[in-house]
């Protein structure tokens, strides 16, 4: 599992494939969104490690109309990981923990952002296609979080995952808020064995700041 190939690059390409955005007029469109990272105290309690908070820069031409125009859209990626010991493995960063901010593209008063429409199962739809040997297989249960001050709806999903050749049971957790005009997504993913690692989810996704 190439465990810094986060869904966030699945989602910034989103935008890259989704339709249309209406008929543009004047110059190009550039929007931005603002990170989404996890505080130091969250990451202190839970002894995950910031990996990296990259840009993701989507560039697309658009035709309408007999006229063409640039849209520019960046989000920002950050990874989170925490090393475990995992069965006939031994020490693997094997735990990992993922914040996408991506703005809302608004095109003559209309929001465009495919990631709003997108439910759970959707996103976790998107990490399976971007994480090698991640196979995401049925919901095993729902609950409410408070992630920036919004209460949302965290979906755990069962799977599997290759961790360095072996396949191994793991649970992925998303969620989705919308925060200061910027979608904002999180993912976890980690072994099934791991014991009290969704109380860690749920401190990252409590100490998420955008």
């Amino acid at each position: 599992m190439h465990r810094r190939t986060a869904v966030a690059v699945a989602l910034a390409a989103l935008l890259a494939t989704s339709g249309c955005l209406g008929v543009l007029t004047g110059g190009g469109v550039e929007v931005s969104a603002s990170q989404a990272t996890v505080s130091e105290d969250a990451l202190q309690e839970t002894g995950y490690q910031e990996v990296s908070v990259d840009e993701s820069v989507v560039t697309r031409e658009f035709s309408a109309a007999g006229q063409s125009r640039n849209v520019t859209v960046t989000n920002w990626v950050a990874m989170y990981e925490r090393s475990i010991d995992v069965p006939f493995l031994g020490e693997q960063r094997a735990a990992v923990f993922g914040a996408f901010a991506s703005p809302e593209v608004s095109v003559l008063g209309q929001s465009f952002n495919p990631i709003e429409d997108y439910d759970n199962r959707d996103l976790a739809g998107l990490a399976q296609q971007q994480y090698d040997g991640l196979s995401v297989g049925e919901s095993v249960g729902t609950r409410e979080a408070t992630v920036l001050n919004e209460t949302t709806e965290v979906t755990k999903f069962e799977g599997t995952a290759d961790i360095d050749g072996q396949t191994v049971d793991v649970y992925i957790h998303v969620t989705k808020v919308k925060h200061d005009g910027d979608h904002v997504v999180a993912v976890a993913i980690y072994p099934q064995a791991l014991d009290g690692e969704e109380d860690r989810v749920d401190e990252l996704l409590a100490g998420l700041e955008h």
